[in-house]
Parts: C-alpha cells; structure tokens; sequence
C-alpha cells in the first residue's frame, strides 16, 4: 500500500496532480485548496488513501496531514458518501473547521459544498458527531481527571460537564476552575 510521497510537483490539473518521485510520476487526487497552493516544479509531501473500487482504475488520493487522511477515511465510512464527495468536503473546508461543523451539527454550512444536499450532511453530522465528540474527551488531560476525581466527581460528571469546551492554551488549575464552575452548576 502506498502511505506516503515525498518528491516533485511535475504537472497540476483540475482535480490533481502528478508528483515525481525519482523516476515515476504519481497522479493524486488531491483537495482543489492544495492544488491552489502549490506550484508547478515544488517539492510537496503527501499522505496517501489508495481506493481501489469493485469496477474500475485504483484511484490514489493525497493530504498534507495525517488528520486530513483521518477525516476522508471517516467520510467516506458514512453511507452514500464516497470518495469524491469526500474530496469535494475537504476542499471546501479546513480539517478544524470540518470538525467544528460536525460537532456543532451545522447542515446548513455543510450542505453548501458542492455535491452535498441537506440529508447527505445531515447524514454525515449523525454518523461523525459522536467519534469527534468522543475524541474531544480524550484530549481532557489526564491531571485534571486526577484533580477532579480525588475531589469525588466522576469521570461521566466530568466528561459531560467539559463537553463541548476547548481547553486548548489553559493551564491545569484554569482548567480545574472552569470544570468545578460546571460542574458545582450541575450539582445544585
């Protein structure tokens, strides 16, 4: 299986490009907002999905990021979204913002990429919206798990009161102090 791609961007067309890796060129398909960055005889590395379809030419698709690759692969598990409408979601919308779309069950935003009607993104919204609040609740530090369970909370306590918040850039005990405004909310 191919996973990964390091070499020259040799030619760019509408949907993809061909990457020269020593001798051979590979035609990727790539999201439109890569094609618009990169240029012609640029070095670029790629993450790669190889699809290989019941009827038809193996198709190999290439992301800048492994959480890129992530999200097509979780796309295109959702029923009646396939690999182009995959593609076509990802070139409309950044990987955060994909995720920020999906967690805050905004249809109407999604149902504006091309390719996608409002049942296919509501569709997508039910299917992706508990894996991407699951892992938000992962990234909940496991010392402020410690500091919040010796005060006797739970962890479901816990996890239902942080969900939804960003704790991003807030240090141990910031993040202490919001979780116990939740959750003392929650108590009484």
């Amino acid at each position: 299986m191919i996973d990964y791609l390091k070499g020259i961007v040799f030619k760019k067309y509408g949907n993809s490009l061909s990457l020269l890796c020593g001798p051979i060129g590979f035609r990727v398909l790539v999201p439109v907002s890569l094609l618009n960055r990169v240029e012609e005889g640029e070095e670029l590395s790629l993450f790669t999905e190889l699809i290989i379809p019941p009827e038809g030419t193996p198709v190999l698709y290439g992301f800048l990021s492994e959480e890129e690759r992530r999200l097509f692969r979780e796309l295109i598990k959702v029923p009646k979204v396939g690999s182009k409408v995959a593609l076509s979601i990802l070139s409309h919308l950044e990987p955060d913002e994909l995720k920020r779309v999906i967690v805050d069950g905004d249809v109407e935003l999604l149902s504006q990429v091309p390719g996608l009607g409002k049942k296919l993104s509501e569709r997508i919204v039910a299917e992706l919206r508990p894996k991407l609040e699951e892992e938000k609740i992962k990234q909940i530090p496991a010392e402020l798990y410690e500091v919040l369970t010796s005060l006797g909370y739970k962890k479901r306590e816990i996890n239902r009161a942080l969900k939804g918040i960003n704790l991003e850039g807030l240090t141990v005990n910031e993040a202490v102090k919001l979780a116990l405004k939740r959750l003392s909310g929650s108590r009484f």
